[in-house]
């Protein structure tokens, strides 16, 4: 008669436990940052939570609750391409917060606004489930 009990607790608590939707965008073009994201949202998704992530980076292979939502291109005059003088530009620069956030942030968002993708996100956001939170690197 011990295990009845038991029983009903455990199946109570499927009643309680649920799962979150998340939307992961990293708009960022680094591979080295993107691994960081990538553990986070892997782990996410082995605890059974729905992730829909943005990225330069997709998947090579399917991974259960994570789906590459939209693959944002690659343009290699941005990666890997800091040079001694851009950076004395920026730390010369009377507002060196502004300065970065203007070349990795604004430049970065402007280029992908635009992607169709993206657009329908915006205009028509899932309902069945929503997201129930946005997870986004900022360099």
């Amino acid at each position: 008669m011990r295990v009845l009990p038991m029983i009903l607790v455990s199946l109570s608590w499927l009643l309680v436990c649920s799962a979150y939707r998340f939307l992961a965008v990293y708009p960022y073009k680094g591979k080295s940052h993107f691994t960081v994201l990538e553990g986070l949202m892997k782990g996410l998704a082995d605890k059974g939570h729905q992730i829909d992530v943005i990225s330069s980076f997709p998947q090579k292979k399917p991974y259960p609750n994570y789906t590459d939502i939209a693959t944002l291109p690659v343009h290699l005059s941005v990666l890997n391409n800091v040079t001694y003088e851009f950076m004395l530009q920026v730390l010369a620069s009377s507002n060196i917060g502004k300065s970065i956030a203007t070349v990795f942030g604004n430049d970065i968002c402007e280029a992908h606004l635009g992607n169709p993708v993206i657009q329908k996100l915006v205009r028509d956001s899932p309902k069945d489930p929503p997201y129930d939170a946005m997870i986004m690197e900022l360099t």
